[in-house]
C-alpha cells in the first residue's frame, strides 16, 4: 500500500519537518544541465540528466507573472507538465495536503486584493475559502492536524500574519503591525511559526497564538522564502536582494551562505529525503535545486513564470 506523505509545504517558502541537513559554505550558481531541445511546449524544459529517483513524485508550482496565472506539476522524467488549475490572475503561494489530497494557493486580483482557494490535487473540485480582501497574501503554511491555515499579508493598511480554519472559517490576526511579511513555516511540534519580514530585513518567530514574537536573524537584505528542517534545528531561506541561499540554526546562530550569486531567488522548500533545496527565481524562469549544503546546484525545469513550489512524494 502507498502511504501518501509531504515532504515540503511552500509559501512562498514553507518548509518541512527534515531528518537529515547541511549548511555549509556559499557555491556560486553552478552548472546549467538544461538539454538543448526543449520537450514541452512554452519554453519547459525538464532536466533529463538529474536522477530520477533522486526526484519527489511531483513538482508543483504556480505561475506569477502572468494575467491567466495556473497551477502546474509534472512528474519527474516525463514530459507531460498538467495544468491542474487556470485563469487565477496572479497566483503566488502554494501548499499540499497530501494526505488529504488537497493543494491550497493564493492568488490576487487586479485591484490589490487576493483569496485563498484549494482544489484535488489534480486540479478538480476548486473552492474559495477566504474572499478577497485589501492587501497581498503570500505565504502560507498548513497544520493538518490542528485544523488551521496560516499565511501572511502585505501591501495592506495593517501588514500581518492571519490564520483560520482550514474551511476558510474563524478567521483572525495573530500578528498584527509587521512591515512585509513573506513566507512562513510551521514548527508543529515545538508550537512555533517562522516568516520571513522583507521589509524589516527579518526572521522572527512567535507561538502558534501569535504570542511572543522574536527576532531570530536581522541585518538581512531580503529574505523572502523559508523552510525548516526541525529534527537539524535548522532555517534556510531565500534573499531575494542579494541573490542567496542561506541557513542557520533555528535560533539564529551559525549563519551561513549556501549558493550565491543566485538572481532573484523567492521561493524555497526541501527534500530532506532526497537531501536537496529547491527553489525558484522568476526573474530568469527558473526551478533549481542544490544539495543541502549548497553544492551541484542544477536547473531542474525552465519556463516563463514560476514562483511557488512546493514537493510530493510516496513510499511504499
Amino acid at each position: 500500500m502507498i502511504k501518501q506523505a509531504i515532504l515540503a509545504v511552500v509559501l512562498i517558502g514553507i518548509g518541512c519537518v527534515g531528518f537529515l541537513v547541511g549548511c555549509g559554505e556559499g557555491q556560486k550558481m553552478g552548472k546549467d544541465i538544461l538539454v538543448e531541445e526543449p520537450i514541452l511546449e512554452d519554453a519547459v524544459a525538464v532536466h533529463q540528466q538529474v536522477e530520477i529517483e533522486d526526484l519527489p513524485t511531483y513538482f508543483y508550482w504556480t505561475e506569477y507573472w502572468s494575467e491567466s496565472g495556473r497551477i502546474r506539476r509534472v512528474s519527474p522524467g516525463s514530459s507531460d507538465i498538467e495544468d491542474l488549475v487556470t485563469n487565477l490572475g496572479f497566483s503566488i503561494g502554494i501548499a499540499l495536503d497530501v494526505s488529504g489530497g488537497q493543494m491550497y494557493w493564493l492568488s490576487d486580483g487586479k485591484l490589490n486584493d487576493s483569496k485563498i482557494q484549494r482544489a484535488n490535487l489534480d486540479g478538480s473540485n476548486v473552492e474559495e475559502l477566504v474572499l478577497s480582501s485589501e492587501g497581498r497574501k503570500e505565504g502560507i503554511a498548513l497544520d493538518i492536524d490542528g485544523n488551521k491555515m496560516y499565511w501572511t499579508v502585505w501591501n495592506a493598511t495593517t501588514n500581518r500574519i492571519q490564520r483560520a480554519n482550514l474551511d476558510g472559517s474563524d478567521v483572525e490576526d495573530i500578528v498584527p503591525g509587521l512591515k512585509s511579511p513573506r513566507g512562513i513555516a510551521l514548527d508543529i511540534p515545538n508550537g512555533k511559526m517562522y516568516w520571513a519580514d522583507l521589509g524589516a530585513g527579518k526572521i522572527q518567530r512567535a507561538n502558534l497564538d501569535g504570542s511572543d514574537v522574536e527576532d531570530i536573524i536581522t541585518d538581512l537584505e531580503g529574505p523572502n522564502g523559508i523552510a525548516l528542517d526541525i529534527n537539524q534545528n535548522k532555517i534556510y531561506w531565500t534573499d531575494e536582494s542579494v541573490g542567496k541561499i542561506q541557513c542557520a540554526n533555528l535560533d539564529g546562530s551559525n549563519l551561513n551562505d549556501l549558493v550565491i550569486e543566485l538572481d532573484f531567488p523567492i521561493a524555497i522548500v526541501l527534500d530532506i529525503l532526497g537531501q536537496k533545496i529547491y527553489w525558484t527565481t522568476p526573474n530568469v524562469g527558473k526551478i533549481q535545486r542544490a544539495n543541502l549544503d549548497g553544492s551541484n546546484v542544477e536547473d531542474v525545469v525552465t519556463l516563463a513564470s514560476s514562483f511557488g513550489i512546493t514537493l510530493s512524494t510516496s513510499s511504499q
